[in-house]
């Protein structure tokens, strides 16, 4: 079996490592579109093309695993996922065996870093990707092609639709729902819903001036 990913930057070099230190998994090689190919070679594994991969690997064969990020709000994500569904291939998912996931409603293509929580009744759709240290809390739903950022929060019962970016350490009240393509800054806090192609950004974080340290912590 060929163990394939797709992509050829930070994610993907971090899913190889995870790969081959959680679950002894070896990467055959590394794919991107022709015109971003900068090395033939990438941490000791040949980097090709999209073209020369769709003319040798065959799906029967092949485990592909999805190694791009956020770019375009994650449209160019959905983009690989079509094309490569359509020459009928299917992405892998990846779940840390340092997560601690307690749902089993979990589409394809899926990436769970270490320290990831997953509750209860949780459904996940297809191409997400979960950060390390992200806590999904009981019952929530997630559509497609989301990205967790590092530490991010949702409570419980909350609905995300596609296509959104979650910053680090942001947080969600309970039983909201957010649209689709939204993006939410880090350190946010989100207590209502959210419509599509939104922005959220949390307070300023300021200097104070006129006081010092030590003013605060006589």
């Amino acid at each position: 079996m060929n163990n394939v990913i797709f992509g050829a930057g930070q994610r993907a070099r971090e899913i190889r490592f995870l790969l081959q230190n959680e679950q002894s998994i070896s990467t055959d090689c590394f794919v991107i579109d022709k015109e971003y190919i900068i090395t033939k070679q990438l941490d000791s594994c040949p980097v090709i093309s999209t073209e020369d991969f769709l003319a040798s690997f065959s799906p029967e064969d092949t485990q592909l695993y999805l190694g791009v990020g956020m770019p375009k709000m994650n449209r160019i994500r959905e983009r690989l996922y079509s094309l490569f569904k359509e020459n009928g291939f299917s992405f892998q998912s990846f779940i840390s065996k340092y997560a601690n996931v307690y749902c089993d409603n979990i589409g394809e293509g899926t990436t769970v870093f270490a320290g990831v929580n997953i509750g209860p009744r949780v459904k996940i759709g297809l191409c997400n990707h979960f950060e390390m240290g992200v806590t999904i809390s009981h019952d929530c739903q997630i559509g497609n092609f989301n990205f967790f950022a590092p530490g991010c929060t949702l409570c419980g019962d909350i609905q995300i639709g596609q296509g959104n970016f979650l910053g680090a350490n942001c947080t969600l009240r309970n039983s909201i729902h957010i649209s689709d393509y939204v993006l939410v800054g880090a350190g946010a806090y989100v207590d209502r819903d959210v419509a599509s192609a939104k922005v959220i950004v949390p307070s300023r974080s300021v200097e104070l001036i006129d006081k010092d340290s030590e003013f605060f912590m006589r």
